[in-house]
């Protein structure tokens, strides 16, 4: 049986983001376990791109699916909150602002000083504000000091700027599918393009679109298809969107017509559509594009990873064409030669990026073990 998710809310009345300009900030967030008395045994899940803080259970029994890492949260599980204290939130800008169970600021909220959504106007954040809002819930939580930050994907990204901007406030971090720096491959595609798709569709209306009659949803349909795409690997695509000869007719008829197997895609697209927003996912895209733990040293990225003070589990994927495993294994090898303390463990799936989200069952012993010697 799944635990319990409730989902709750933290307010910011005034938080300065990185670029300097102050705004209220009103995240969603869910917890799990109970925080013992000397504050000291939580552990912090940072969510991926288009994910929220729904990282386990249920809301209902009827819920089709659970929080996207159940097979590693629960109790007994390697993440046991039957013994830790589990936080996730949701992020800034987060892309499924539309989505009942998320609460998150960004393009879409209202500003108080104009009544209209922000749109293009709501400040460029970058992770680094993320990991800020998040210390502001713990600080509320009564948090004193982390077990461990982890996650998957921009979760990764998020627990690599946590270790670099408080260094002393945990043990370790887990790192899954992700870099403290993003590979410039993955910032072209899916995510610069993303943006240049957007900007040449007349229905974005620069960003302000949200009080016309046509949105720009067909810009939104090939972002998703774009990062679908690029999050997995071929031989998935091959098993899961099998190409039919013998059902195709429209796209040898025309060159604009379809295949069966790119219908496929469409449909499973299609889902993700109603709760998405276009603004929030390009915000999503820019703090991804924009990262790099390393900004505030002058790109010195040995000065950022050396002020890390926690025990690095690093877990790439070796068909992770987003977040390269050799990355990950030079970073690794690089706090340790700077004085540090990391491990890279690669897995294998031909499910690549995915596979930091799907398939815990890949790592999940290992994370217990790491996390049963902090």
């Amino acid at each position: 049986m799944s635990l319990k998710s409730v989902k709750r809310a933290f307010e910011i009345p005034q938080f300065t983001f990185t670029c300097g300009r102050t705004l209220p900030v009103r995240l969603g967030y869910e917890t799990y376990g109970t925080l013992n008395e000397a504050g000291d045994n939580a552990i912090l899940v940072a969510h991926y791109f288009s994910a929220s803080s729904h990282c386990c259970g249920k809301y209902n029994d009827s819920d089709p699916l659970p929080g996207f890492w159940d097979a590693l949260i629960g109790p007994g599980k390697a993440v046991d909150t039957d013994k830790y204290f589990v936080v996730c939130a949701d992020n800034l800008c987060n892309v499924g602002a539309k989505h009942p169970a998320v609460i998150t600021t960004g393009p879409m909220t209202v500003n108080p000083e104009t009544g209209k959504p922000y749109a293009l106007d709501f400040p460029v954040p970058e992770v680094l504000d993320v990991v800020n809002t998040q210390k502001y819930l713990l600080d509320q939580l009564g948090v004193k000091h982390l077990k461990a930050v982890m996650g998957p994907s921009f979760g990764a990204m998020t627990s690599w700027q946590w270790a670099v901007a408080y260094p002393d406030m945990m043990d370790a971090i887990i790192p899954v599918i992700g870099t403290p720096k993003l590979p410039v491959w993955g910032g072209f595609n899916p995510l610069q393009f993303a943006i240049k798709a957007a900007k040449i569709d007349p229905k974005f209306h620069g960003g302000s679109y949200y009080d016309q009659p046509e949105q720009p949803t067909d810009t939104l349909r090939l972002c998703l298809e774009m990062m679908n795409v690029a999050a997995f690997q071929a031989g998935y695509y091959e098993r899961t969107y099998k190409r039919d000869v013998t059902a195709d007719s429209a796209c040898y008829e025309s060159v604009l017509g379809q295949a069966t197997f790119e219908d496929k895609l469409d449909a499973v697209v299609e889902v993700s559509v109603p709760v998405v927003d276009l603004n929030h996912w390009l915000y999503t895209c820019r703090m991804c594009l924009n990262y790099d733990v390393s900004r505030p040293y002058g790109g010195d990225l040995d000065a950022a990873l050396g002020r890390i003070k926690a025990k690095v589990l690093a877990i790439p994927s070796r068909l992770d064409v987003l977040h390269p495993w050799q990355f990950v294994q030079w970073v690794a090898d690089r706090i340790v030669w700077l004085g540090g303390q990391a491990e890279c463990y690669p897995i294998d799936s031909d499910l690549g990026h995915m596979a930091g989200i799907l398939e815990t069952f890949r790592f999940d012993s290992k994370v217990r073990d790491f996390l049963s010697r902090l």
